[in-house]
């Protein structure tokens, strides 16, 4: 109970603090005009690298010794993310690492488990591609097609190994600065159950998939409210028979840009708080099933690398 409301502060003063720095927000540079940006390959670019903890995660049927409560785990991670936006589309490719504390072993036994895990996602663009404004309308920016995946393998006693594929529309939204996206997607996943064996191939579903970037300011301080979440709809039962549950996953995250206070360059080291909230993860029910439900708080630290591209140019110097 105690670790609960420890975590119920930590978020409440995270959305607090994001939605009053909102209200506050000031006017940034406005990017390069849209002529020059139409010279550019890429309009945008960005390659980071993130480090981060995580103590509190939790994973179905990973137990607390000799117990049947679910078991805290620790986790370290370590990422590198590229998104850009082209001529005719925008991509995002997100790779991480996650190594976990004993609580979670691997099955070799004496550390933890070893979680790699990769996102993909590519867009085409309804304005990009027809070379109008034909679907800028009312509260839509544009609209896209976007296909992407998921692949992840652990070396832990359920050794999953998902590969799951992700396609629809994404409505893009008007925002003063910044995204917001919602995608619409048709979801199929597969994966593998170590315990018994078995590889999985779970029945069609439907997910919806909102990402978002706000950047403001509070004074002096540069800060972005950025995250995601899933909504993934039931897909069949599972290995052992089980239906499977609907599957919600977010994680919201506030940013400081460092740069200005440590050497008066934006837009190179970011440090960020936020929190990882997944019911029914896996499918799992979170009612019947330890582990099912997570909810830890995220610390990490976010460096952006020299081979940027700014906002509306091709410029390889950072904002």
């Amino acid at each position: 109970m105690g670790r609960n409301l420890r975590q119920a502060a930590t978020i409440a003063v995270l959305l607090a603090f994001s939605i009053s720095g909102s209200a506050a927000a000031q006017e940034r540079p406005k990017p390069a005009d849209a002529s020059a940006a139409k010279q550019a390959p890429h309009l945008f670019a960005d390659d980071s690298l993130f480090v981060g903890y995580g103590p509190d995660y939790e994973t179905p049927f990973v137990f607390r010794p000799g117990s049947s409560s679910a078991a805290d785990i620790a986790r370290v991670s370590a990422e590198f993310r590229h998104v850009d936006s082209w001529r005719l589309g925008d991509n995002l490719a997100d790779i991480s690492l996650r190594k976990s504390n004993s609580a979670e072993p691997s099955t070799g036994g004496g550390t933890g488990a070893l979680e790699p895990y990769a996102i993909f996602r590519s867009s085409l663009s309804y304005n990009k591609v027809t070379q109008t404004r034909a679907m800028n309308r009312g509260p839509l920016r544009d609209l896209g097609l976007e296909l992407g995946a998921n692949l992840e393998t652990k070396n832990s006693s359920f050794a999953p190994e998902e590969r799951t594929i992700y396609f629809g529309p994404v409505l893009q939204a008007k925002v003063p600065r910044g995204f917001l996206n919602v995608g619409l997607h048709f979801r199929k996943e597969w994966n593998h159950e170590g315990v018994l064996g078995k590889n999985e191939s779970y029945s069609p579903g439907f997910n919806i998939e909102p990402t978002w970037s706000i950047p403001f300011s509070v004074r002096r301080a540069m800060l972005t409210f950025d995250g995601f979440a899933d909504l993934n709809t039931p897909k069949g039962n599972d290995s052992f028979g089980s239906a499977t549950h609907t599957e919600f996953i977010t994680r919201p995250f506030l940013w400081l840009d460092l740069g200005p206070v440590l050497h008066g360059k934006p837009h190179v080291i970011e440090a960020g708080l936020g929190f990882e909230y997944w019911n029914n993860e896996y499918g799992k029910s979170a009612q019947t099933v330890p582990g099912a439900n997570e909810l830890t708080p995220l610390f990490e630290l976010k460096i952006h690398l020299p081979i940027s591209i700014p906002r509306g140019g091709a410029s390889t110097q950072r904002r």
